[in-house]
């Protein structure tokens, strides 16, 4: 059975502006191997943002809707849902189904804690990796009261997600929307100690996707190909999704393929560990990061621009000679 999965991560101000290059897919080149570019034409937005930067655009939402709260360098600006299931559940319900899928969790996510569609700063689902998934981006405003007891819209980054096991009340909140709009999926996984966004950004920093070229290229034995694409598919490496859909069937089919496993894993600690660090490193430079980054956004759109302009130049060149 496929499950329906949602996770969450919040960012600062310098978080969020690196996030916006990979998630609008403002670059020309990726570390991420997954991601195929021919394929990035069939990305599409169930909420663009007007501004190609989303520090802008939060800057743009936070006085269209007079929204509140004190906020410094380290404050929470943003937060990101990721959204997706597995290949074979995409597969299986095809393309009309897969939109209504990610309709239905826009849906949830413009709806949960009162959150508001107007307070969504992007929301893009991406079919040029390997499973499709969406990244919705939104400010975490939550209702509050001013000192004279008036009603307010205040971003409150922690207070959004401060509810004792506020992440197992999101996937169970999730689950229960999914299910009642008809998608035959089981409860996520949870594991709320995972940092899921910031692996992810560091797995090219190991040979992460090295050693998981080597798995999935071995196909000699259909079990085996069959428990590990499924798990390369989903990423949850908890200890109850690597024993059950790596451990039992490669020490019973493949004890090549279990050193396998066993180096994955050594990668992953090293990742876990890079994490540990990785707040303080954050610290360091930010004011040049933030400009850097900026600058970079800019540039990739302008240079956008200016390959749109030559082609029409070009075209029309082409048909006067022709």
């Amino acid at each position: 059975m496929s499950y329906a999965i949602i996770r969450n991560q919040k960012y600062t101000k310098e978080q969020m502006i690196k996030l916006c290059p990979h998630n609008e897919r403002y670059k020309q080149n990726y570390s991420n191997k997954n991601i195929d570019i021919t394929k990035t034409y069939h990305n599409y937005y169930l909420k663009k943002p007007l501004e190609n930067n989303y520090f802008k655009e939060f800057k743009r939402l936070k006085e269209q809707n007079n929204l509140k709260g004190q906020l410094h360098r380290n404050s929470i600006y943003a937060c990101e849902m990721i959204i997706t299931s597995d290949n074979y559940f995409f597969k299986e319900i095809g393309f009309e189904e897969t939109k209504r899928y990610f309709k239905t969790a826009y849906d949830f996510v413009c709806n949960y804690k009162n959150l508001g569609e107007e307070n969504i700063i992007s929301a893009v689902v991406h079919l040029d990796e390997e499973t499709p998934h969406m990244h919705l981006t939104f400010i975490p405003v939550v209702d509050s009261k001013d000192k004279s007891g008036n009603t307010i819209r205040k971003i409150g980054g922690n207070d959004f997600g401060k509810d004792r096991n506020s992440y197992m009340i999101l996937q169970d909140r999730f689950y229960e929307c999914i299910r009642l709009n008809g998608f035959n999926l089981e409860r996520g996984k949870n594991n709320p100690n995972k940092t899921h966004k910031t692996v992810e950004e560091l797995k090219e920093q190991t040979n992460f996707y090295e050693i998981k070229e080597k798995i999935k290229d071995n196909k000699t034995n259909s079990v085996i190909y069959t428990s590990m694409k499924s798990f390369l598919n989903y990423e949850q490496f908890t200890p109850e999704s690597v024993d059950k859909n790596l451990l039992k069937p490669l020490l019973k089919e493949n004890n090549i393929l279990m050193n396998e496993l066993r180096n994955l894993k050594l990668e992953l600690a090293k990742i876990e560990n890079f994490i540990k660090n990785y707040n303080d490193m954050q610290k360091q430079n930010v004011s040049l990061n933030e400009n850097l980054h900026s600058k970079e956004i800019e540039l990739n759109a302008i240079y956008k621009l200016i390959q749109r302009l030559n082609n029409n130049h070009k075209n029309t060149i082409s048909k006067m000679f022709n």
